[in-house]
């Protein structure tokens, strides 16, 4: 990729947000501007994080080619609530020593899981799918964001502690957010 010829297809969106963001799909890029922002940033933007997109569009290319092997998990709807709540009792312990937390499943457009600042841990029904190694690294996760709400250093050391491979389990989930529809896209915030 060049200033005078990007290889990707460039979108632009304006949102509210306070900075500026980057997704990337398989036909491109999508750059979600802040009101009032100069578009004439937009090739200084992608050009600053040419190698993160390069990277991600890469991941993202070899998990729809992984998609189409991909078998889901088949389990009911009460067996995947009582999978949670055991998964959730041991990570909260693991982590915080109590379990704070109150468990909500429900359909989310765009993430696996997230959790709240009072420490209510909401879980996409899809993840019913996934096999159980791979709901246990998304509580982990969310559980970890209970001490720490950023993707910074401290947080990826309490991931760390279980899971040290999460980068390629963040892989895995790729695979099965482009198998079920759940976003065909990454972001960088």
């Amino acid at each position: 990729m060049s200033s005078s010829g990007n290889k990707w297809k460039i979108q632009i969106k304006r949102s509210r947000g306070i900075r500026p963001k980057l997704i990337v799909n398989p036909e491109g890029i999508l750059v979600i501007l802040p009101e009032g922002f100069d578009e004439s940033e937009v090739c200084t933007i992608v050009e600053r994080h040419k190698h993160w997109i390069e990277k991600k569009h890469t991941e993202l290319i070899e998990a729809l080619e992984h998609a189409k092997t991909v078998k889901l998990i088949k389990r009911s709807k009460n067996g995947f609530r009582n999978l949670v709540k055991k998964l959730v009792e041991q990570a909260t312990k693991d982590v915080l020593g109590i379990n704070p937390c109150r468990i909500v499943i429900r359909k989310m457009k765009t993430r696996w899981a997230s959790c709240s600042p009072k420490g209510t841990i909401t879980i996409n029904e899809l993840a019913k799918y996934l096999p159980d190694y791979l709901i246990s690294y998304i509580i982990y996760h969310e559980i970890c964001h209970i001490l720490e709400p950023r993707h910074n250093e401290v947080f990826w050391k309490c991931v760390q502690k279980r899971h040290p491979n999460h980068k390629e389990l963040e892989k895995e989930l790729l695979v099965y957010e482009v198998k079920l529809g759940l976003h065909c896209s990454i972001e960088d915030t």
